[in-house]
């Protein structure tokens, strides 16, 4: 059950660290709420993990910092094999930007 109301379709690609001093690791958005989101990623995490996500908008220059905890986090069959966990995001910090877009997807 989402505590944060609904989440509309997101196709973007994120940059994921698990921490502000590693390296960048390639992933993708799924689907988003100004709260949460659900990303595509290489590797399974465990719950409460504290995840940094830097969110590229295909045909924009801009990014979007994003960051949160992972809730759930499950290994799934994907086509892509770069993507081979599902990871559900509960957002503590957000940059402005990120609740817009948000509203924008929703309609609102």
């Amino acid at each position: 059950r989402r505590c944060d109301g609904p989440r509309v379709a997101l196709d973007a690609t994120a940059m994921i660290r698990l921490d502000l001093r590693s390296p960048a690791t390639h992933s993708r958005i799924v689907n988003a709420s100004p709260r949460g989101m659900l990303l595509v990623m290489p590797d399974a995490r465990p719950v409460g993990t504290r995840i940094h996500v830097t969110v590229q908008l295909q045909g924009q220059r801009r990014e979007i910092k994003v960051s949160g905890i992972i809730v759930h986090c499950s290994i799934t069959e994907n086509v892509d094999p770069r993507f081979g966990a599902r990871a559900g995001i509960l957002v503590t910090e957000c940059e402005p930007d990120w609740v817009e877009l948000c509203t924008t997807l929703a309609g609102k």
